[in-house]
């Protein structure tokens, strides 16, 4: 859904024209277990159109926004299939949903058990990986034009072109990769996908960025990192352009400048112990464009060795499914990196001989509902991302896109206490979605962002 700037003096902003660049707000379809199209459209009649209509109502014209998540296989077909793409458009603009992003991370298999830290394979070193990126781009792209002509008038209310954007991987899980021949292959294919974003761009107008995302253990693991890689991938990716597409110098460096960028990933950001207005700093460093915002929390417990059930709490949270990286931050502000819960298990176990159960704090990669202070007996790290939101919000300069992407990614419903080895009821999952956007939705007034439908004089 968009939000726009409050116009009627109810919420203060900040000012100006600037102050005025609307957000753009989804959840992530990630969540839910759908490897067909057939199950991509029964989880949107399922639970995002419930959803949309606890939010908006369910007479509301206003576009509610979809974070669109497709396996590599369903991707492909949309992709390649006029009349499937055809009837999705037609769903969805018959529900009037707005499909402005989408996570091309997971190539298969996501709510698997498992996955751990196959979620990065293919590698972006793997043709298979450009190729689900590019049929993801594809479909971005046609789904957004065929959903208007299935309206009887635009979704926006006009024809002009739209921001799309695209969250990945930075290349590999890092124990995967030997040497910077590695990072280099991994930056070439990037400079492809890129070719293909432009030319989707002068096809249909639509602007698609590619937003990497940082994650613990990955082949960028934190914002600097991902900084540093951004500018040897937009070199790598401008030869590229130049030498296999015949693009001149100037042109192939602002391509590379203008379709790839950083997806801000809050919880993975919090994991790093990054300081809010760090991670928005490193993501607009060297002028690329800020993707999206993934809004996220991770688990915190601070003196773990003062509260040993919070950390029995912790452990018990160890499930096949997905990778929960720990990093501890040690009293002299030393970081330490664990792969995943068994193997903080094994520290504590270590006892005295581990420096982990001394650590003044540990963070661990479990995304929890966004909306919670607390959660499973530990703290959450909300008000990390509640920071990078408002500052984001305030400094529209810094994204150089039009309007920022906020996406919701709790994607552990299925693996919380109490849904262990299957999801919630669909009642609950809807009730908990819905608990989130409320969450974020007044964050994002906090700051003057409102959606237009719901500005009348009563609220």
């Amino acid at each position: 859904m968009l939000l726009t700037r409050a116009t009627n003096g109810r919420r203060k902003g900040p000012g100006g024209p600037a102050g005025s660049a609307p957000v753009r707000l989804a959840y992530c379809l990630n969540l839910h277990a759908a490897k067909t199209l057939a199950e991509v459209a029964e989880v949107l009649r399922t639970y995002t159109v419930p959803l949309r209509n606890r939010i908006l109502g369910a007479d509301s014209q206003e576009p509610f926004g979809v974070g669109m998540y497709f396996e590599a296989p369903a991707a492909a077909e949309l992709a390649g299939d006029p009349a499937k793409l055809s009837e999705l458009a037609a769903l969805m603009a018959e529900e009037r949903l707005d499909p402005f992003t989408f996570n091309a991370f997971p190539y298969g298999g996501f709510q698997e058990d498992g996955l751990k830290e196959r979620v990065y394979a293919p590698t972006w070193e793997d043709e298979a990986r450009l190729r689900y990126t590019v049929d993801v781009a594809r479909v971005a792209a046609r789904l957004q034009s065929a959903i208007r002509v299935s309206l009887p008038t635009p979704l926006q209310g006009d024809a002009s072109p739209r921001y799309l954007s695209i969250s990945t991987h930075p290349g590999a899980y890092g124990a995967d990769i030997t040497d910077r021949s590695s990072l280099r292959r991994c930056a070439q294919n990037m400079g492809r996908a890129v070719a293909e974003l432009a030319k989707l761009e002068a096809e249909f107008g639509h602007r698609i960025v590619l937003s990497l995302e940082s994650e613990p253990d990955a082949s960028a693991r934190n914002s600097r990192a991902l900084a540093e890689y951004l500018v040897f991938a937009r070199l790598v990716g401008s030869k590229v352009l130049q030498d296999e597409f015949d693009i001149g110098i100037e042109a192939s460096g602002a391509l590379m400048l203008r379709h790839l960028g950083v997806c801000l990933d809050c919880c993975h950001s919090a994991v790093e112990f990054e300081a809010p207005s760090e991670s928005l700093r490193l993501a607009a460093l060297g002028g690329g464009p800020l993707g999206k915002i993934q809004f996220s929390s991770a688990l915190s417990l601070a003196k773990p060795a003062a509260h040993p059930a919070a950390v029995e709490a912790l452990l018990g949270l160890d499930e096949p499914r997905f990778l929960h990286q720990v990093t501890g931050r040690s009293a002299e502000g030393e970081f330490l990196h664990l792969r995943d819960l068994p193997a903080l298990q094994a520290e504590v176990a270590r006892g005295a001989e581990s420096p982990w159960p001394g650590a003044e704090e540990w963070r661990c990669h479990f995304h929890v509902p966004v909306d919670l202070k607390d959660a499973l007996g530990l703290v959450t790290t909300r008000p990390h991302a509640d920071a990078i939101l408002a500052a984001a919000i305030t400094e529209p300069a810094s994204w150089s896109v039009p309007e920022l992407h906020v996406e919701i990614e709790t994607y552990t419903w299925s693996v919380l206490p109490g849904g262990k080895g299957s999801s919630p009821s669909e009642d609950a999952i809807v009730e908990g979605l819905e608990a989130e956007y409320r969450y974020v939705l007044e964050r994002c007034s906090e700051s003057g962002r409102i959606s237009p439908g719901t500005e009348t004089d009563n609220a």
